[in-house]
């Protein structure tokens, strides 16, 4: 008997397990066109222009440490002129911005070119730099972040008088 009310809850449950449907997320497969390569990358503007940049927010850590740094950034500007997920290709240092950067690029807004009618998708590589106004960059900085296309993101060192 005992047997039996061990069963009877099993074979229930085991039944409403059969029963219940399964959930599938449909992954939705973009047509996009590959400017990320090195020597396409200049065609992106043929495209797509920035219509908005929000300036990614300084790391207060970094800030008090006198940092700089960069965050190059893969991700495709889908057909309504925004970034569509997000891929941290390098940064240095390490990390450190990457949050700031992704951040900022998820508010960004393009405009297709007179020429892209179809708001053609593109991937694309953006690098963001983070500098610090009154600090010279170090050779670190300038042997992990070469000079190129980049949006520049600034921040001034305030001393707070009490």
């Amino acid at each position: 008997m005992k047997a039996l009310y061990l069963l009877l809850p099993l074979t229930s449950l085991l039944a409403a397990c059969g029963a219940t449907p399964t959930t599938e997320k449909t992954v939705e497969k973009i047509d996009y066109i590959d400017l990320s390569s090195v020597e396409l990358r200049d065609r992106v503007k043929d495209y797509w222009s920035i219509l908005t940049r929000t300036e990614p927010r300084y790391p207060i850590k970094a800030a008090k440490k006198g940092l700089a740094g960069c965050v190059e950034l893969m991700t495709i500007i889908n057909s309504e002129g925004k970034a569509q997920g997000y891929k941290v290709l390098s940064s240095y240092p390490k990390g450190l911005f990457d949050e700031a950067a992704a951040r900022s690029l998820n508010t960004w807004a393009w405009l297709p070119t007179a020429v892209n009618t179809t708001k053609q998708p593109i991937l694309t590589h953006i690098r963001i730099d983070f500098m610090i106004d009154s600090i010279p960059v170090g050779k670190k900085y300038l042997k992990n972040c070469p000079a190129g296309e980049t949006f520049q993101v600034t921040g001034k060192i305030k001393k707070i008088s009490y």
